[in-house]
């Protein structure tokens, strides 16, 4: 199953409809605005909510609560000097890859769950979730915006500080 995300520039709220391969949605995400701790809750066609992300306050490194009606689960941000480094607690699935270019991929042992691209030349972000079992693919978008939400609050964070030097 692929599940396509197409992020509005302008997007105030951090809304966003996620698409299947047949361009049609499938899930609805609102993020909230101007609320701490940020919080996504994802919605099916018939705007159920099935899913929350939610940031985890007083956190030296970022922590997001990932909660479906079959899962909880953690994404936890590691400290490290070069590299991006996310852990999934509650899961045997494991995150590599290149976080910065938004092209990595969750993993169970040796055995792909999804795989995550970026679309650079396009209006606003895009990415593409390549995923194995359209059972994970809930659990699966749920991970892509938490990992999404920390490496946007680190831009903004870089970007507010080297504006103010």
């Amino acid at each position: 199953m692929k599940l396509y995300i197409k992020q509005k520039v302008f997007s105030i709220g951090e809304s966003f409809e996620v698409r299947n391969e047949f361009n049609e949605i499938v899930y609805y995400v609102r993020g909230s605005f101007f609320r701490i701790p940020k919080k996504f809750e994802i919605y099916d066609t018939n705007q159920n909510e099935i899913a929350t992300v939610e940031s985890q306050l007083f956190r030296l490194m970022s922590h997001y609560s990932i909660k479906t009606p079959t899962d909880s689960l953690t994404l936890k941000e590691h400290f490290t000097f070069f590299k991006r480094k996310f852990e999934l607690t509650g899961t045997s699935w494991l995150l590599q890859g290149d976080f910065m270019s938004h092209n990595y991929q969750v993993i169970q042992g040796q055995r792909p769950i999804m795989l995550l691209s970026k679309h650079w030349f396009t209006w606003g972000d895009s990415y593409e979730l390549d995923i194995e079992d359209d059972k994970d693919a809930l659990l699966c978008l749920c991970i892509v915006i938490a990992v999404d939400a920390v490496l946007a609050k680190s831009s903004a964070g870089a970007a507010s500080s080297s504006s103010s030097s």
